[in-house]
């Protein structure tokens, strides 16, 4: 090969790679969009499905550490949420929400954001059918918690 057919190759793949990349934080922000509007929903049993089968969740809410305790934490949630008559405007979560950073990198990626009450950090992996799940979920209150 010459120097030149080489160099188109490298060219090659760097562009296809950068594709791809915008391709998957893609895919990741319409997946962030499609489990911010659930929770916005109240609808738990859709909120659970984006937990990966390793997930851990972290909060200053009732403990939920692993996969089964997530499964069960949402499940009761649902049946709380099932005669639930509150109205659910799609993406009005964005407007109080400060995006820190959204990030991929490879098959992992993660989002940090704040609102008036809370932070969080996702941390998300990109799964064999290329879809994103989310592997740690931690959250933190802005303001003390009352006696």
């Amino acid at each position: 090969m010459t120097q030149i057919k080489i160099f188109l190759i490298l060219i090659l793949i760097g562009v296809f790679s950068c594709q791809n990349i915008e391709k998957d934080k893609e895919t990741l922000l319409q997946a962030i969009e499609d489990y911010e509007n659930a929770w916005a929903a109240r609808d738990f049993l859709t909120v659970e499905s984006f937990f990966a089968d390793s997930a851990k969740r972290l909060h200053t809410e009732p403990y939920v550490w692993d996969r089964k305790e997530i499964k069960r934490y949402f499940a009761e949630r649902a049946a709380q949420e099932k005669d639930s008559s509150k109205t659910f405007v799609e993406n009005a979560w964005k407007k109080d929400r400060e995006y820190i950073e959204i990030r991929v990198e490879g098959n992992i990626a993660y989002d940090v954001f704040t609102t008036e009450k809370f932070k969080a950090l996702h941390i998300w992996e990109k799964q064999k059918d290329g879809s994103w799940k989310i592997i740690y979920d931690m959250g933190m209150l802005n303001y003390p918690c009352e006696d």
